[in-house]
């Protein structure tokens, strides 16, 4: 499906426009405008009758890490007719995480850091994801919502681990799924996106997760 934008406000301007030029002629000096880019039609539509993307009932982890090495974990539980409430939330280091991982590859805060630098952020992505299945409770029911493909490729096979230690993470993220008896699904959320036109629960706590990890990186 063809990608269109959405604008919610102004009144005036609100409407869906098929093509970046034509949104940005139309936003351009309007103070208080809110627009963004949308996967279809039928999602703008939906957004303009005040319908959003909300999380369905359920226990859902959210996971980032950046090139600097900060992992961000948010865990958000939804039960029926209520609004989503934060179980946790956790920022740390790469250095951190893995110290307390039991993988014998990255036993050392040297042998980490030394990852760190030939992985970047693939291995913070991998730490938050190590990380959130350590703190989910167990033999809990746990979608993955994510914003790093491999992720989710890895873990089901879909990617093979080249690299020998990603495989070591990828393999202690799986142990730890199998220990604690963890049902897991993974969602892949668009990274960095706008919530501005309207309800958004997957890009809010993604968000929100990107901001601990960029805070545990700077401390």
């Amino acid at each position: 499906m063809a990608k269109v934008y959405v604008v919610t406000a102004p009144e005036r301007i609100r409407g869906i426009y098929a093509s970046w030029p034509e949104c940005q002629a139309a936003v351009k000096g309007v103070s208080g405008a809110r627009y963004q880019a949308v996967a279809s039609r039928e999602q703008a539509e939906a957004m303009l009758r005040g319908e959003g993307r909300e999380l369905s009932a359920g226990l859902y982890g959210f996971v980032d890490g950046n090139h600097l090495g900060g992992v961000g974990v948010v865990l958000i539980e939804r039960r029926d007719g209520e609004d989503p409430v934060v179980v946790d939330e956790v920022g740390m280091t790469v250095v951190q995480v893995f110290l307390t991982a039991g993988l014998p590859s990255l036993g050392s805060e040297r042998a980490i850091r030394t990852a760190l630098a030939r992985l970047r952020n693939v291995l913070a992505e991998l730490g938050a994801l190590h990380l959130l299945l350590r703190i989910a409770p167990e033999n809990s029911r746990l979608t993955v919502v994510h914003d790093y493909e491999g992720i989710a490729a890895w873990m089901d096979g879909r990617w093979r681990t080249k690299d020998p230690i990603v495989a070591e993470v990828v393999e202690g993220c799986r142990s730890v799924v199998r220990t604690r008896r963890l049902t897991v699904s993974f969602h892949h959320q668009r990274g960095h996106q706008s919530s501005w036109a309207g309800r958004d629960d997957f890009a809010h706590f993604n968000a929100k997760a990107d901001a601990l990890a960029t805070e545990a990186a700077r401390s």
